[in-house]
């Protein structure tokens, strides 16, 4: 190679050190030859030089020299030059792919970003993360943050990118009550989040987020922020209860009860076989959710509970038997008509699923079912034909107040159904169910 031609080489392919090692090779293969037979080259080539050849794309040879280094005194200086190269040349090729995206507003997809939220009594907290779901990956970093904070509502908007494609971040919320315009705060966060700080026009403990009762469902609660507020809830409770002791009831407090409720069912997983495995007129039950010993209004320990105890394996429910389909029958038609003559309601445990909550309850022979109301229970061992008791029940209109009228009435005999025994045994029966 003449030298004019070396010396054009050299200022080609961008070599800036005066000692460089590799400089007089025009190809990567040649010089990654000569570093195989000649190992103590390695500790020759200067961080620059590995940069520039970093840059001129030969790998084979910078990964060579990396590994060939280790041990080396300079090593540590070395491995910064290459991740300093590697993670600039990551950016380059990045920016690159994002100019393929498209360019035009109208033709950018939109990511509704999934939040948490927390209260305190004076203030809503809000952890935005920059994705669909709060488990999946999305942009680390946001551009161009438009927020706007109004007594109703939160707004948000930002430019960012994920997988090399260019996406809009928005998030809009209407709050449940209204909030102060004039306080509120916003700052980036760690793992392509921001957190938002916003007051509360007037102290409430807010029963959820939104406005409307339904959730989105990338909307969740922030566990850790609401546990460092939660003594303070409990406090303002306290005295917002002594304040309105005159009003057992608000609206909010019963929405509140009712988002307890709804959370609490959804933990409750039957077995795929259960005849209550579906939403319906029997709520599903178990240890993590236990309304019988909740201290709310509705739905709780002061509530009357009818529940069933019941094995889907026992009864056959895999093979669809017959004695599965005939508890399923019977018991949603107690739930359709107690739920028309009293307030009492009705509840199933799988006994497979949640044993250790069937264990704890002791209960007998399954089927099993048990009354259960301010934090007493009665097991029932009549037969549960219900649409006999309920039509007795209907016809002589029992309310709480005609039960101590009629507990004289009641005998120690069993009966098979209503229709075959002294009205009395019905009475018993009834008073179960009612009283």
């Amino acid at each position: 190679m003449s030298g004019t031609l070396l010396k054009w080489l050299v200022v080609f392919t961008g070599w800036q050190c005066h000692n460089a090692v590799f400089q007089e090779f025009a190809k990567e293969a040649e010089a990654l030859e000569a570093l195989m037979k000649d190992k103590a080259l390695a500790s020759k080539v200067e961080n620059a030089e590995v940069s520039q050849l970093i840059r001129n794309g030969w790998w084979l040879l910078c990964r060579e020299l990396v590994l060939t280094s280790h041990g080396l005194a300079g090593f540590g200086s070395l491995e910064k030059a290459v991740r300093q190269e590697v993670t600039q040349l990551k950016l380059n090729a990045d920016d690159l792919l994002l100019a393929l995206s498209p360019q035009d507003d109208s033709r950018i997809g939109v990511v509704r970003c999934a939040t948490q939220w927390a209260q305190n009594s004076s203030a809503i907290f809000l952890s935005i993360k920059f994705a669909h779901r709060w488990s999946s990956p999305g942009a680390l970093k946001v551009q161009d943050e438009k927020i706007e904070v109004s007594p109703c509502c939160f707004n948000f908007t930002a430019s960012g990118d994920h997988s090399q494609l260019k996406k809009r971040y928005a998030l809009d919320l209407a709050f449940y009550g209204e909030v102060d315009p004039d306080h509120w705060s916003w700052q980036l966060a760690s793992a392509g989040r921001m957190t938002t700080e916003i007051r509360k026009r007037t102290r409430a403990n807010w029963p959820r987020l939104l406005e409307s009762k339904s959730k989105p469902g990338n909307l969740q609660q922030w566990d850790s922020m609401q546990e460092r507020w939660k003594s303070e809830l409990k406090e303002f409770d306290r005295q917002h209860k002594a304040a309105t002791k005159d009003a057992e009831s608000t609206e909010g407090v019963e929405a509140a009860e009712e988002e307890i409720h709804s959370t609490g069912r959804k933990k409750c997983v039957d077995s795929r076989a259960s005849p209550f495995s579906s939403a319906g007129l029997v709520t599903r039950l178990c240890e993590a959710y236990w309304p019988v010993r909740m201290e709310t209004k509705k739905k709780g320990k002061s509530s009357t509970w009818l529940v069933l105890f019941h094995s889907p394996s026992e009864m056959k429910c895999y093979d669809r038997g017959d004695e599965c389909q005939r508890v399923k029958d019977r018991w949603e038609a107690v739930g359709r008509k107690v739920e028309q003559v009293s307030e009492a309601l009705v509840g199933a445990v799988d006994c497979d699923r949640h044993a250790d909550l069937c264990q704890k309850e002791k209960v007998g022979t399954l089927p099993f079912v048990r009354r259960y109301r301010n934090g007493k229970k009665k097991t029932y061992y009549g037969e549960w034909d219900i649409d006999s008791i309920m039509k007795i029940c209907s016809a002589w209109q029992v309310t709480h107040r005609s039960v101590s009228r009629l507990r004289p009435k009641l005998p120690s005999a069993q009966c098979d159904t209503c229709e075959e025994v002294a009205e009395a045994e019905c009475v018993s029966r009834i008073i179960f169910l009612c009283e």
